[in-house]
Order: C-alpha cells, then structure tokens, then sequence
C-alpha cells in the first residue's frame, strides 16, 4: 500500500502525461549535462566565462528557464500571478550578483523612487534601503533591518540626531525584520503634525525616539555668506538640476564678496557623474579629474578639466566630509585635493568607487555597477574611502548617554527651556548646558540640543546654515580659511 502511494505521488509531481514527463526530464538532462561540460571544460563551475560564452551561456538558460516555467503553468493546481513571478525573477537576477549597488526596482517600489526624484514627499527627512525579505539572512542584522543612508538637515530625523548607518528596527514599536521597504515607508509617512515613535539601533546601543512628521522638501543644493568674505555651500546630492543649482549659488555668493569657500559634502551619497566632475571644473585648470574603468576596455576613459575656471582660484576652498560621504560625493572631494585646490576636513569617507548606470525597465527601475573608478592620485577610493587633510570626529551619542539623551529628547525640558530663554545667544545655550549637565550628556551634544530647538522654532530665512560654533567640522573649517 505505501509503495503504492509513494509510486503514485511521484508520478504526479514529475507530470500527468507522457509529453509533459517527458519535458520534464529533458529539462533535467539538460542541466545534468550542462553542469558537467562546465566542470569537464573548466575544472570549476565558477570560472568566469567571456562575453562571448556567457552570451550562449544567457540563451541556454533562458530557454530552459522558459520550458520550466512552461511546466509550471501547464501543471500549477492554483492561479498564477504573472506579474509577481516576473518581478520575482527579474529581483533573483540581480540579487544572484552578489553586489549591494546593483538591484531591481520592482514596479510595486517604483512609485516610491520616482517620489524621491521628485524631491518632495511627507516624513521624517531620511532615506533608507532595506533587503528584500526573501533574502535576509538572520546572522546579518544589516538585512534585517531599515538602514538609514541620508539624513536631510533641518528635518526631525536631523533634529534628533539620526546618522547615516543608523539602522531602524522598530515603528512605533512594531518590528520591521518583516516589513517590507514599502510598508515601513508607509508607517513613517503620515498626516503632517502626527507622530511616530522610531527604534534606532547604533552600535550595542538601542532608543527610541518620537519624532514629529513633517512635509520634507529635499533640497539638491544650499548657500549662504557665513560672514563677509566666507562662504558656505551644501550639496546633498549630485542630481540633473545640481549643476545649474550649484553654478547659481557660485555667481550670487561671488557676487556677495566670497573669497574662501566652504564645500559641505557630509552624507552625501552621491549622484550623476557627470553632474560632479562638471563642478570640478568650475575650480579645475586644463587637469586630470578621474579615470574610469569599463568591463569592455575600449569604453575606459580618463576625464579632464577644460582650460579656466569660473571660480577665481584665488578663492580658497575646505570640503567638510564624513563617513556618509560616498560615491560622486569622494570624487568631487578627492580631485579637488589631488589637484591642490581644496582641503578635506573631517572623517575617511564612505568608500564607494564603483559607478552605477540606472534606467528604467518595464513598470520598474534597474541599477547596475557599470565601471570602477580613481582619483588623479590613483589610489583606491573603494572599500578605502577618501581621507581628510585634517581630521575632526563627528559627534555622535555615546552609548552610556543613550539613555539620558532619549529621555530628553522625547521629553518637554527642552522645549521648555526655549521658551523661559527664546533667543538664541551663546550665553542662552551656555545656561542651557549647565542646567543639564546632570544627565552626564557632553557638553558639545547638549550644545547641539539647545541649537536644534532654536533652529525649529526659526523661519526658513532666519535659520542660519553653517554652524561655526558648535558643528566641530565646520567650526575647524572657518578656522582653517581664516588662517592666512
């Protein structure tokens, strides 16, 4: 009786008809074989093959993808989603690449990256990437959870202290080890005045903190004379409109009297290529700017500058950088020093120095690594990152702070001391420390506290952007264009 069933179920799992049986088993053979012509010729399956062979390679394989899937169909007790099962296959593509820059954007995530390239949306100012469920991995906490990329200035995840490499494990107490991408950017979004309770995990260390939705205008580029002759520019991303964005800002704070500049590239993730080594030649004479290698050798390229600037090269130049500095963002900051024209303030950057190309595919989006790329100096920017001329450490919370910092912010002394002490002085923000200085918290973080709550309650206009006196980078990079 048992030899029976177990005879029978297997007949019904390879098919119900010869035909279809028989498909099946060529299907089968077809692999057998193929593995061992890849053994037999190579010694071992993963040698990379050339373009040539891995093109007959696509074809075999894509036919023996479709009569599976033709089985599949044929045979399949239920209704199948088609859609679903494309972009399950498309993803399984490109995430079998092993390679964190190269993805598929399916048509259910595309709205959400048009959203961001739109530069408008509600929320909390940050953007973040998160591993498709299908292929976490619960040794790596990274796959498992919402990793914070950018935070935008003067937004609330800014204001309550959220980093880059911050990772995001619970919405309003809810985990998101089995959220999807989407539905924790739904939670975060919402009606603007309402709040939502974020769980950070930096680190050994994890808080909470209710931040306030706000609606969240990204900005490409931001500007301003810090006094008469310094002035102070913010690119937080090199997108289409950067370029004209940037060489506008250069004209009207040339036009104010700027003799050094301050270049803020602090987490910022990079961009258009092209948009960036454009900027470069704003500043750079007739150099070299950077090399760009191809997987088709014909196509590597080594960029240089055209002959003049617009910037006057008298105009002395500190790029403030960190580890959220990454990708364009290190090429701007690394061709601008190796060709004398700036130095680097702040902390080794990212480490991206590979290119991606992204295009739209179907309803969806795919990015792929393209080429790699060098600085003039020639050294390795990838897994390397750029470092500074002169180092200041970001200031971040310590974990034996964590708690007293979640309390005070989620707190109202805060707020309520802004508002018995409105204006914003050094001698306010002094008084601010000292009455806080119980709760163990640094002295330069409390700073920061006081700053960000006078800086909340200012108009857009009021609201200054470079902060000499309590950003410890910018502060040093004031300092540096002053010195003769």
């Amino acid at each position: 009786m048992f030899l029976i069933a177990a005879v029978f179920t297997g007949l019904v799992f390879a098919n119900g008809s010869p035909e279809d049986q028989a498909i099946f088993e060529n299907l089968l053979r077809n692999q057998q074989y193929q593995s061992v012509q890849n053994v037999s010729n190579s010694g071992k399956v993963s040698q990379q093959p050339s373009a040539a062979v891995g093109a007959e390679i696509i074809s075999r394989d894509m036919a023996s993808l479709e009569r599976l899937y033709q089985y599949v169909n044929k045979n399949f007790l239920y209704d199948i989603d088609y859609d679903a099962v494309y972009d399950a296959m498309a993803t399984a593509l490109f995430d079998a690449l092993d390679d964190k820059y190269t993805y598929y954007i399916t048509s259910d995530d595309s709205s959400d990256y048009e959203e961001q390239l739109t530069g408008v949306y509600g929320g909390l100012g940050i953007y973040f990437s998160k591993t498709y469920l299908e292929y976490q991995n619960p040794d790596d906490e990274s796959t498992l959870y919402c990793n914070i990329t950018q935070v935008f200035p003067n937004t609330p995840s800014s204001r309550a202290g959220f980093i880059a490499g911050d990772m995001i494990t619970h919405i309003n107490g809810e985990p998101v080890d089995e959220m999807t991408a989407n539905e924790c950017a739904a939670k975060m979004k919402g009606e603007v005045g309402t709040t939502v309770d974020i769980t950070i995990k930096r680190k050994s260390s994890s808080f909470t903190l209710t931040l306030t939705r706000e609606v969240i205008t990204v900005p490409t580029v931001e500007y301003e004379m810090v006094d008469d002759s310094v002035a102070y520019l913010r690119i937080l991303e090199f997108s289409q409109n950067t370029l004209s964005a940037v060489n506008e800002a250069l004209e009207d704070l040339d036009s104010q009297g700027m003799k050094s500049l301050i270049i803020d590239l602090r987490d910022n993730p990079g961009g258009d290529v092209d948009v960036t080594l454009s900027i470069a030649d704003m500043f750079i004479s007739g150099k070299k700017l950077l090399s760009v290698s191809y997987k088709d050798t014909s196509r590597n390229v080594v960029y240089k500058s055209s002959e003049g600037t617009i910037v006057d090269p008298s105009v002395k130049v500190a790029i403030l950088i960190n580890e959220g500095t990454a990708s364009s963002a290190e090429i701007l900051s690394s061709t601008m020093r190796d060709n004398g024209r700036a130095v680097l303030i702040g902390a080794t950057t990212y480490g991206k120095g590979v290119m991606q190309q992204i295009s739209s595919f179907g309803d969806g989006y795919t990015s792929i690594t393209v080429a790699s790329f060098v600085p003039p100096s020639g050294d390795t920017i990838q897994g390397e990152g750029v470092s500074p001329d002169i180092e200041v450490e970001s200031l971040v919370v310590q974990d034996d702070e964590m708690e007293a910092y979640s309390e005070l912010l989620n707190g109202t002394k805060i707020e309520e001391f802004v508002d018995s002490n409105p204006d914003y002085t050094a001698q306010n923000v002094s008084k601010f420390v000292d009455e806080f200085s119980y709760t163990g918290i640094r002295a330069e973080v409390l700073q920061v506290l006081a700053r960000n709550e006078y800086y909340a309650r200012m108009t857009t206009e009021e609201r200054p952007l470079a902060d000499i006196e309590y950003d410890p980078a910018c502060k040093a990079a004031y300092e540096y264009l002053l010195e003769d």
